[in-house]
């Protein structure tokens, strides 16, 4: 049986470039924000390259605070609304000091504390680690929903 080369070639360069794209958006969406929030830069490239570098030095914070998060609940400690609750302020502190960094690696670009906390405050609370999908089982637990 002969296999086909070009299909898992073109499906994965496709689901790369749904990565990409999607990527690209949150990427575009933040930088808007922090625009508006009067980060002053030399271009908007610039602040592209920095809320870029802000990503990439956050993502290990965020797969921490996943991780954490997701911990408490599978083990019982947390109901998911606690540990969605628990990870919102975590995040958001994660987040700041990953654009905190990526402001002091980049000099063309001066971000302010407003900036950088509602930046990270709007990200943390898009962002819901627990769904209800990931509960035990499927059975509801008592959280208050």
């Amino acid at each position: 049986m002969k296999k086909n080369f070009w299909a898992p070639l073109l499906g994965g360069l496709a689901a790369a470039a749904l990565v990409l794209a999607v990527l690209a958006a949150v990427l575009l969406i933040d930088a808007g924000l922090l625009r508006l929030l009067g980060v002053r830069c030399a271009s908007f490239g610039w602040l592209f390259l920095y809320v870029l570098a802000a990503a990439v030095i956050g993502l290990p914070l965020e797969l921490l605070t996943n991780g954490l998060t997701g911990a408490l609940f599978q083990l019982g400690w947390a109901t998911r609304r606690q540990a969605n609750f628990f990870f919102i302020p975590l995040d958001t502190l994660c987040s700041v000091f990953a654009f905190w960094l990526a402001d002091v690696l980049l000099e063309p670009v001066e971000a302010n504390a407003l900036a950088i906390v509602v930046v990270g405050l709007v990200s943390a609370l898009v962002s819901q680690p627990i769904g209800k999908a990931r509960e035990k089982g499927g059975e509801n637990r008592e959280d208050g929903d």
